[in-house]
């Protein structure tokens, strides 16, 4: 069975389990953080995927952790449930299958806009307002900064991409003037 597959079983388990809005959000935060430590953090993985160490020892400093960075007590579970199965390595697609799953039943759509320098507030707020009419849904924006766009944007939703960077219009203008060559 495929990791993602497995991973969007666990994360509509989960969602089962939460339907509160505030505890879906939270949860996906929770889930976000903790897989963000797990991926930055080789001590951490090597710790909790090396049967070397008994596996009480393992759900022991899992549950520290999760205590220590507040996890809800059903994801701590969860946690503890892919450390018994040896699956604790799909944490990281978990948490990314339960987020899609968190922005549909919240309506929300995940929108990536990358432009060559970082908007000030009043240039966002209006982009999320114009994104937001856009897609008829609440907007959860992520801004990447990548200089070599020069200038314009370009925005993802989902696996739509809308380019429209001054480097991508001046690379069209370079085929049209001097084609391929």
């Amino acid at each position: 069975m495929k990791q993602t597959s497995l991973a969007a079983r666990y994360a509509r388990a989960l969602a089962e389990v939460v339907q509160e809005k505030a505890a879906l959000e939270a949860t996906t935060e929770h889930l976000d953080r903790f897989s963000q430590l797990y991926g930055d953090s080789k001590e951490l993985r090597d710790f909790l995927r090396n049967p070397a160490y008994p596996l009480p020892a393992r759900k022991k400093g899992l549950a520290t952790l999760s205590k220590r960075l507040r996890v809800p007590a059903h994801a701590a579970r969860l946690l503890e449930i892919l450390l018994e199965r040896g699956r604790i390595e799909l944490l990281p697609e978990l948490a990314k299958e339960f987020r899609k799953i968190e922005e549909k039943m919240l309506g929300r759509v995940a929108v990536e806009l990358t432009t060559a320098r970082q908007l000030d507030p009043a240039m966002e707020k209006s982009m999320m307002a114009s994104l937001e009419k856009f897609t008829g849904k609440k907007v959860r924006l992520t801004q990447v900064v990548d200089p070599t766009v020069l200038g314009g944007a370009r925005t993802r939703i989902g696996s739509v991409v809308y380019d429209g960077t001054l480097a991508t219009r001046l690379a069209k203008l370079k085929l049209l003037l001097i084609g391929e060559h």
